[in-house]
């Protein structure tokens, strides 16, 4: 087993704890309640029934995109995901995060 280094050796290496004052763990701390507060509003919100449609409407929407992605339809991929990414901006606006995106890959075709 081996042993411990003595803290003169730590010390030396430039591992030593750098201590953070009383006000940097309070504006730690604060930081914590606002997130905390901001999950609770966006946990209130997603009890909406539109907003519930909204996130099951995006929900939707990415597994159409796959699906035109499957067939070969990169024109109506590319529609899809443009009506996700939109229903997504609504959602984060009111502080929910959407659904991930499955955005299409290559270019999009002209229209």
């Amino acid at each position: 087993m081996a042993k411990k280094q003595s803290a003169s050796k730590v010390a030396a290496a430039g591992k030593t704890r750098v201590r953070r004052t009383p006000e940097q763990m309070i504006s730690d701390l604060q930081a914590k309640i606002r997130e905390v507060k901001q999950r609770a509003k966006a946990k209130e919100l997603k009890r909406s029934a539109a907003i519930q449609k909204t996130i099951t409407l995006a929900r939707a929407l990415a597994k159409a995109t796959d699906l035109a992605r499957e067939e070969g339809d990169t024109a109506l991929a590319h529609a899809l995901a443009d009506a996700h990414s939109a229903v997504s901006k609504g959602l984060e606006s009111k502080g929910i995060t959407p659904p991930k995106a499955r955005r299409p890959r290559g270019r999009r075709p002209s229209a």
